[in-house]
């Protein structure tokens, strides 16, 4: 199942939830469909209203890396804007990154949760695309405090895909279940990056057991893994008015664009 929230174009600033299925976006009360909508008719919202925290497990930071061990530290939630959204990144901003990230949405509060039991807590798996302040990053690297760097705005969306959608997907379960999709990163159209969720060196169970040990955990909670797309040779600067655009198998496509200066 794919679980979204939008608005229709028609009546903006009115939030809805429902389903996507054959293109279609099904609208529900919590347990009925009332509306069937054309794709075209709505604009995707982010699929959490308002998520209590959002975790970031960054895979290719050294401090980080540590499969019985998920390191993470905490972004903005209040950043996250739905899908195809404009993002409005300050002008001191030089030089400008992107964080392509796999991401897990918690569906009950949860404390101390057991390795075997921790896939249970997963609502659903979303894409997540942040921006980085690649200099502010460096200087929050030397400080040991990251934070700054990745308050700049982030996309997530354009759907919730349910764990049983990705039944067939699972590589293995010995500590988790484990999914390996391929995925993509283009600007303005052209390709930059490949890569797949299977190299990232630890589960989503892992990761919320991890962190459950020492703080409870609340519905709504989001769980990021990235990069999903490799960062080898040179990286990805953008430019004002560039569109950013993240497909994953099964879970869908997400974009989100820069701003051009006033």
């Amino acid at each position: 199942m794919k679980l979204c929230r939008f608005e229709l174009k028609s009546s903006p600033g009115q939030a809805r939830s429902g389903m996507v299925y054959s293109g279609k976006i099904y609208e529900t009360d919590g347990a009925q469909a009332v509306a069937v909508h054309e794709a075209e008719a709505v604009r995707p919202l982010s699929p959490i209203p308002h998520a209590p925290s959002l975790r970031i497990f960054r895979t290719d930071l050294n401090e980080f890396v540590d499969a019985s061990e998920p390191r993470f530290f905490y972004g903005n939630p209040g950043s996250l804007v739905g899908a195809s959204q404009l993002i409005n990144p300050p002008e001191s901003t030089v030089e400008m990154g992107i964080l392509p990230m796999i991401a897990a949405v918690i569906v009950a509060d949860a404390y101390r949760v057991d390795l075997a039991d921790a896939d249970d807590l997963i609502l659903g798996f979303t894409l997540l695309s942040m921006l980085v302040d690649r200099t502010e990053e460096r200087a929050d690297l030397a400080a040991s405090a990251i934070g700054r760097s990745h308050d700049l705005g982030a996309a997530i969306g354009p759907v919730l895909t349910t764990p049983d959608e990705l039944e067939d997907e699972v590589e293995t379960a010995q500590f988790g279940r484990r999914h390996a999709l391929s995925s993509v990163l283009r600007v303005n159209g052209v390709e930059r990056q490949r890569g797949s969720t299977g190299d990232i060196p630890f589960t989503f169970a892992q990761a919320i057991s991890f962190a459950s040990q020492t703080c409870t955990l609340r519905t709504g909670d989001i769980f990021a893994f990235g990069p999903i797309t490799e960062t080898d040779g040179e990286p990805v600067v953008l430019e004002p008015g560039d569109e950013v655009h993240i497909a994953v198998d099964r879970l869908g496509a997400l974009s989100l664009k820069l701003s051009n200066p006033l």
